[in-house]
């Protein structure tokens, strides 16, 4: 079902008619809008488009707001771990409204039955989601948003495991949290980044450091050190070998250290104040825009001849930067700051 062209001057019954299809149709669109977005959100498929999260690719290729950004991705987080409702909104048994009524209440273990009450007119599924609601006392904000996905993981490069159980009473301020946190943008979507954010986000407010205000170190304050061409960092889980992009993302802004010698920035310290203050202390890349993990990227890389020059050096966060290098420069990047974009 398409929506009708619009034509001025027509009878009552024909602009009734014409409405009542085109609002059908925008039911349907949205409802495969948001099937679309979850299968990226999903399948992580944005990396392949070369963005380092859903938030910067909502925002920068698909022209989505920050409110709008969050509703996609509550939506396509709520069902993923609802496969039931996800299946009927396929086979277009759903419709795109109902299913916003639902997946803020449903549970995989309940998602049949809230199935049935959805063939019910829309005012009295609304009706009954709410006096669930009340009834259970549910917080409709209290959802999870961010689901787990597949680790990408370089050639060569495992992931260190890092698992925290929470009460139930913790996992509810958690989700609220991370609710609250959607509704203002901007946040990683990868629970790993999240997790680093949270905690230099402490670190600030401990140190009593204004935000952004930690940039202006060195990124990496890591020991790493590099043996027969492979570079290694020592972890509560042991020695780690790095992968490959992380490795040359090292290798772009780095303090070298040499023994018995003198240590080395692989860019000048001036040079990199010089970079981030041009560049505002934020992500160059499209739609990021984050202030923290601030690394410095050479545009054309040293080994084909770039230099540390300010014109070919730009601001990076590190999962930006790291998307970077594993995409080989694949990945969407600003030749130079650009003003934000208005919401």
């Amino acid at each position: 079902m398409s929506a009708i062209p619009f034509v001025s001057d027509q009878p009552a019954v024909q602009v009734h008619s014409s409405l009542r299809q085109s609002l059908k149709a925008v039911e349907k669109a949205q409802q495969c809008a948001v099937l679309w977005f979850a299968e990226i959100m999903r399948r992580q498929l944005y990396r392949e488009l070369g963005y380092s999260s859903i938030n910067q690719y909502a925002r920068k290729k698909l022209g989505f707001s920050k409110t709008r950004t969050g509703d996609f991705i509550r939506l396509a987080g709520r069902l993923e771990k609802l496969p039931a409702v996800r299946e009927a909104m396929t086979s277009g048994e759903l419709g795109y409204t109902k299913a916003r009524e639902i997946v803020g209440i449903a549970t995989p273990e309940t998602e049949d039955e809230w199935l049935k009450a959805a063939k019910k007119p829309r005012r009295e599924l609304a009706r009954e989601v709410k006096r669930v609601k009340l009834a259970a006392k549910v917080d409709p904000n209290q959802i999870e948003l961010l689901p787990d996905a597949p680790t990408v993981v370089a050639p060569k490069e495992l992931p260190v495991r890092f698992q925290v159980d929470l009460t139930p009473e913790q996992e509810a301020r958690r989700a609220a949290l991370v609710e609250r946190l959607h509704k203002l943008g901007g946040i990683p979507n990868n629970k790993a980044e999240l997790m680093l954010d949270a905690l230099a986000a402490l670190i600030e407010t401990k140190e009593k450091a204004p935000r952004g205000a930690l940039v202006s170190r060195p990124p990496i304050q890591i020991h790493v050190h590099e043996k027969e061409g492979r570079m290694f960092v020592q972890t509560d889980s042991g020695e780690r070998e790095l992968g490959r992009a992380d490795a040359e993302r090292m290798k772009c802004d780095a303090a070298v250290c040499t023994q018995g010698g003198r240590n080395t920035t692989t860019i000048p310290p001036r040079v990199r104040r010089e970079v981030l203050a041009r560049d505002g202390h934020h992500c160059q890349a499209p739609g990021c825009g984050r202030t923290r993990f601030l690394e410095v990227h050479h545009t054309i890389p040293r080994s084909r001849g770039g230099t540390n020059q300010p014109e070919n050096l730009i601001t990076l966060c590190a999962a930006c930067h790291r998307l970077w290098h594993e995409r080989g420069g694949g990945a969407k990047i600003m030749s130079r700051p650009a003003a934000p974009e208005p919401f």
